[in-house]
């Protein structure tokens, strides 16, 4: 699979022409609702706080009725369920992958509907608007894009331990050599590992890993399973670093019982000095107020191999049954909230930046100067800012096993087995080899 590249460090005259657009010309559509009907919106359980004020100045300013909940537990299977039972459920979060699967079962309707895509699509940086495409359709707004995986740096417990910048490991193979370096001179916790118990936990961390190593595990287009058994292969040796890693008693067994922000406090913690995180979570782990290691935590930079897999979110439009003029309501609100507002401003997408270093989707967004001075304000060291960029820029989308209707069904297999695979001591080949027989088996379910 060929590497995702974003162009957000764009040359002068591109940001020359960019620069003031991201409160510009107002939508081509009127976005003040009509119905006087409820749209219902949904999402996952991340500051929940903003996105209730962001649907209050809605209702407020143009006299919406949006109601909006958070949904807690197993997000993508229960708004599978939501959606199968044509539930009260109209503006939705959800990773491209589930987008697929609601896409082929006609639960949800494409962004190409809406009156003003072509000015949605002209703005939009072309990798991420491919990411977020599924048999030539839009599925999607832009909610957030980030890379999952970027290996943070806890600086000053490396510099205790007699190490610099100039000492950053290269690649994974090199990653792990300094680990255990590093282990040797004394440090207990040198490294975190994406093994937390969510559905994006341990499953989306051996993707990363084996995508940062080259493989694919499925064809992007075919969604044929590449995996190989051979040792020097990006699957073997994967899962042998890792039960290496697991088998050196340098990771605790609670790491498999975390949730997200457990991980996240974990390492903010400062017990450890490297571990694979959000690119975003770059600016918690800075914060005085959330961290004990503010200040002291950089990144690995791009050094010729990629680190993580572009970790995004989107915002759907369902397809339920309701009247031609809520409809309307729906796609409407959509827009707002996953665009422009009603004064021509990426209101949303801007807030998301500033309190929580949420990427864009969005040229306008992303190459603002607002955008580069919030980075800035979030990062240890000048030269990180640039760090930040490469590695986004280089971040590979695993297509071949997100972008298709079993990705949803395989994702959970995946997370149970690798758990069970660590704890039980499984056999590497063993494990692979039920990897594929799994692929293939979805494959013929789904005619693929």
């Amino acid at each position: 699979m060929k590497r995702r590249e974003f162009g957000l460090l764009a040359g002068a005259a591109s940001m020359a022409l960019l620069s003031g657009t991201s409160r510009g010309l107002a939508q081509d559509m009127d976005l003040k609702p009509t119905s006087g009907e409820t749209v219902f919106m949904r999402g996952w359980q991340f500051r929940t706080d903003v996105v209730q004020s962001n649907v209050e100045r809605y209702n407020q300013e143009l006299g919406g009725h949006v109601d909006y909940a958070t949904v807690t537990g197993d997000y993508p299977a229960l708004m599978e369920q939501n959606l199968m039972a044509n539930a009260e459920l109209d503006m939705l979060y959800a990773n491209p992958s589930s987008a697929a699967r609601y896409f082929d079962a006609g639960w949800i309707v494409p962004m190409d509907e809406l009156p003003n895509y072509e000015q949605i699509k002209a703005d939009m940086l072309p990798n991420l608007l491919d990411a977020w495409s599924y048999k030539g359709k839009q599925l999607g707004l832009s909610y957030f894009a980030s890379t999952r995986g970027t290996i943070v740096v806890n600086l000053k417990a490396y510099e205790e331990a007699g190490m610099s910048p100039a000492d950053y490991p290269k690649n994974w193979d090199e990653l792990y050599d300094q680990i255990y370096a590093l282990q040797e001179k004394g440090v207990e916790r040198p490294f975190l590992p994406h093994w937390f118990n969510e559905w994006f936990g341990i499953s989306w961390g051996f993707v990363l890993e084996v995508m940062n190593r080259g493989g694919t595990i499925a064809d992007p287009e075919t969604h044929e399973p590449t995996i190989t058994t051979d040792e020097d292969g990006p699957y073997y040796k994967t899962l042998a670093a890792w039960k290496k890693l697991w088998n050196s008693g340098m990771v605790p067994e609670e790491v498999f019982t975390y949730n997200e922000a457990g991980y996240i406090d974990a390492f903010a913690s400062g017990r450890y000095i490297f571990s694979p995180q959000q690119i975003y979570d770059i600016a918690t782990f800075n914060s005085p107020e959330r961290s004990q290691v503010a200040g002291q935590t950089s990144l690995l930079p791009f050094a010729g191999q990629p680190w993580g897999i572009i970790d995004s979110g989107i915002y759907l439009m369902s397809n339920r049954e309701r009247s031609e003029a809520l409809t309307e309501d729906v796609k409407k609100f959509t827009s707002w909230y996953g665009y422009k507002d009603h004064t021509g401003d990426f209101y949303v997408a801007k807030r998301w930046m500033q309190e929580n270093m949420l990427f864009s989707g969005y040229r306008s967004v992303m190459e603002s100067p607002e955008t580069e001075e919030r980075i800035k304000a979030a990062i240890a060291r000048p030269e990180d800012y640039k760090a930040i960029l490469d590695v986004y820029q280089n971040t590979p989308f695993p297509k071949g096993v997100w972008s298709v209707v079993w990705s949803e069904e395989f994702n959970p297999w995946l997370k149970e087995n690798l758990a069970s695979f660590l704890l039980d001591d499984g056999d590497i080949v063993e494990m692979l080899e039920a990897m594929t027989a799994k692929i293939e088996e979805l494959n013929d379910k789904y005619g693929i």
